[in-house]
């Protein structure tokens, strides 16, 4: 008869990035040892770090952990040793991690359920070098390790009824987040009007999040090659709406006054008017420029799409 127990687990799943494109440009041998290599330094890590490696399969590690400090450290440990390893071997590979906490069931050694689902619907979320995970992880969490998460959306998970907030790890060391000052009433009541190709959005504090980026699944879609699938989150966090750049090429912003700003992994609050380029300079010559500017909220609870 099979072992079978149920356990919490911190589950999480490591994905090498465009594997089918290695195998397309390097040929199956040369793709397969690079990524053979690649998985077996990620196995390496999760063990280095406390963990268990699940299983591996095509281009993907399933770990597990016994607690959600350990797997976040881990998380972290693991992208750092895929950018190691992008360096010496002199190729550009990339993981993306997804990471959840809660209850599985194990099967001669193989693991089943709900949260194995999720661990792996954060790990398709997230872009290359990016780690998702969720309030389950979060609310497990240490002071210190806290620090580095950062709400980054609400998405819909099949077989949940009510769309899950998920986080942005932020593990790299040149990743910064501005805070911003406390909510006054006057920011509050702002809402941020963003005009693309001649059409407008609305941005209302009760929104929460909007993602920018040239594949259809964003909330505004800038239809230039320039933009990374998911190339920036808007977020409403603490009184003021904040731009963050998580893409490859970075993302320009010229304010009211004529500053230019190059972000290239940071966040920082968007105020007054001005205008937003994706992977390019804001310029006469680029047709892909986002405008934005505020007006007064008519409510702060009508509509929320966030919910």
């Amino acid at each position: 008869m099979p072992s079978t127990h149920h356990q919490k687990y911190a589950i999480i799943f490591a994905d090498i990035v465009n594997s089918t494109r290695m195998y397309e440009s390097l040929g199956d041998s040369r793709a397969k040892q690079l990524i053979t290599e690649l998985e077996k330094e990620i196995s390496r890590v999760v063990k280095e770090t406390g963990g268990h490696v699940v299983e591996v399969t095509g281009d993907e590690v399933m770990g597990r952990y016994d607690n959600p400090n350990a797997a976040v450290a881990g998380a972290c440990r693991i992208q750092e040793r895929v950018d190691a390893y992008s360096e010496k071997s002199g190729m550009p590979v990339s993981a993306r991690l997804g990471l959840h906490y809660g209850p599985t069931i194990i099967e001669d050694g193989r693991m089943y359920g709900d949260s194995v689902n999720v661990a792996a619907r954060m790990a398709s979320i997230a872009q290359a070098r990016q780690i998702i995970t969720t309030e389950q992880v979060v609310q497990n969490l240490s002071d210190e390790h806290r620090k580095l998460v950062r709400r980054f959306d609400k998405v819909k998970i099949k077989g949940k009824q009510l769309r899950v907030v998920i986080y942005d790890l932020l593990w790299r060391k040149d990743i910064t987040f501005m805070h911003t000052s406390p909510l006054t009433q006057n920011q509050l009541a702002k809402t941020l009007v963003l005009t693309y190709a001649g059409e407008i959005h609305y941005m209302p504090p009760t929104q929460g999040s909007m993602r920018i980026g040239r594949d259809p699944c964003n909330e505004l879609v800038v239809s230039t090659t320039a933009a990374s699938r998911t190339h920036a989150i808007l977020e409403f966090s603490r009184g003021k709406h904040v731009l963050s750049d998580i893409s490859t090429n970075g993302t320009y912003v010229t304010t009211q006054n004529r500053q230019s700003l190059y972000l290239r992994r940071e966040t920082i609050p968007l105020l007054g008017s001005g205008k937003i380029g994706l992977g390019e300079p804001v310029s006469n010559d680029n047709r892909h420029i986002i405008s934005y500017d505020f007006q007064e909220s008519d409510t702060l609870d009508d509509n929320d799409p966030s919910g």
